[in-house]
C-alpha cells in the first residue's frame, strides 16, 4: 500500500520534531516554562507524542524542584511519564516512574500526609519491586502504622535483595529488637556491619545487643 504524506502534510511533522527540539534544548538551559510551551504545541496537535509526553515531564519535575516540591506539579510530571509509557513501555522510563513516585511519595511523608505517601511509595514499588529505599521506607511506615508483621516482611525482603544494604539490616534489626527477640537483632545487625563496618548507627546497636546478650547470661 502506497501512503501519499503530501507537501502539507510533511511540513506539519518536521514542524513537530522542530518543537520537540527546541523543547529539548529548553530544558538543557533550564528554561522549563518555554520548554513547557514547545512540548504543549505538539501534544495539543500529537497527543500520543512518546518525547513530547517525556518532555513535558521532565519540563514539569525541574518546575517542581525549583518551586521546592510543589505536589501538583508533581502530579502532573507522574501523569505525563505514565501516559508516555502507555504509548510505549520502555524500560528506562519504568525506571524513571519509580525513582519520581518514591521522591514524590517521600516529600509527602515529609509534609505529614502519611497514607498518600506509603501510597506513592507503593506505586514505585510497582514498578520496581528490587527498590530497597522503597522497601525500607514502606517498611518505616507500616511500623508507625501498627503493621510491625509487614513492616518486618518489607525489610526481611530488602535484606534479601541487597545484602551489602546497611539500612535494612539495621530495621530488621530494630523490628527483632522491638520484639525482645534480642539474639536475632544481635545476629542480624552482625550481618548488617560485615557489609557496613563503619556504620555508626549498627556499630551502637550491635553494641547495646551485645551488651544485653551478655547480661541475660550472667543471671
Amino acid at each position: 500500500m502506497h501512503i501519499r504524506i503530501g507537501i502539507a502534510g510533511l511540513f506539519l511533522l518536521t514542524c513537530g520534531t522542530h518543537t520537540i527540539e527546541k523543547g529539548f534544548d529548553s530544558l538543557e538551559l533550564g528554561d522549563y516554562r518555554m520548554a513547557q510551551d514547545f512540548f504543549h504545541q505538539v501534544l495539543r496537535e500529537h497527543p500520543r507524542d512518546f518525547r513530547a509526553r517525556v518532555g513535558m515531564g521532565k519540563a514539569l519535575l525541574q518546575e517542581a524542584y525549583a518551586s521546592k516540591g510543589d505536589t501538583v506539579l508533581w502530579r502532573r510530571a507522574l501523569t505525563h511519564f505514565e501516559a508516555a509509557r502507555s504509548i510505549q513501555p520502555r524500560d528506562e522510563l519504568v525506571a524513571l516512574l519509580s525513582e519520581c513516585r518514591l521522591t514524590f511519595g517521600r516529600g509527602l511523608l515529609h509534609r505529614g500526609d502519611t497514607l498518600r505517601g506509603l501510597e506513592s511509595i507503593s506505586r514505585a514499588l510497582a514498578y520496581n519491586p528490587h527498590c530497597t529505599e522503597c522497601l525500607n521506607l514502606a517498611g518505616i511506615v507500616y511500623f508507625h502504622l501498627g503493621h510491625g508483621d509487614k513492616a518486618q516482611q518489607l525489610f526481611e525482603k530488602a535484606v534479601r535483595i541487597d545484602t551489602s544494604d546497611a539500612m535494612s539490616f539495621f530495621n530488621l534489626g530494630m523490628m527483632y529488637w522491638n520484639s525482645n527477640r534480642i539474639l536475632e537483632a544481635h545476629s542480624t545487625w552482625l550481618r548488617g556491619l560485615r557489609h557496613a563496618p563503619d556504620d555508626e548507627e549498627l556499630i551502637y546497636w550491635f553494641a547495646q545487643a551485645e551488651k544485653a546478650l551478655q547480661e541475660s547470661s550472667s543471671e
